[in-house]
């Protein structure tokens, strides 16, 4: 009678860790699966997307100068809609942003990279109604 009960109570045992196996590993698929529903369709990235002039600014180097130009994702058609309203605040905030930066901090890779990430966290502190997804260097010379 003892070796039935240790039996049924492994038995039960097996049960449980493997229904919670299951439980656990289901949510991980969904997980991946919700993630494919958040990508965006081309349509839905120009419906939420801002493009800002080309702007030329001077940097923080002696003589140097850059022409920028971004192109910014918000998180809904509201959020785009109260960024082109504020057209003017974002535009400062790039201006500020680049003119803060040498010459020598954006050459290469990781200045694009630095001056996207700087221009998204400013540009989250202007639009109230949602957020910034992304930033991205559309156009970049350096002078």
């Amino acid at each position: 009678m003892g070796k039935m009960k240790v039996l049924v109570i492994l038995f039960f045992a097996i049960i449980l860790f493997g229904g919670g196996a299951m439980f656990f590993l289901k949510e991980e698929v969904m997980g991946k699966e919700n993630e494919k529903e958040k990508e965006i369709s081309a349509e839905e990235l120009v419906e939420m997307s801002v493009d800002t002039d080309v702007i030329t600014t001077n940097l923080a180097s002696a003589n140097n100068f850059a022409i920028v130009q971004f192109n910014i994702l918000l998180s809904s058609k509201e959020t785009k809609e109260e960024a082109e309203k504020r057209k003017p605040e974002v535009r400062a905030a790039i201006i500020s942003t680049v003119a803060g930066f040498t010459k020598d901090e954006l050459i290469g890779k990781e200045g694009i990279v630095k001056l996207e990430k700087e221009l998204s966290t400013k540009l989250e502190s202007i639009v109230e109604t949602g957020e910034v997804e992304r930033v991205l260097v559309t156009e970049f010379k350096l002078q």
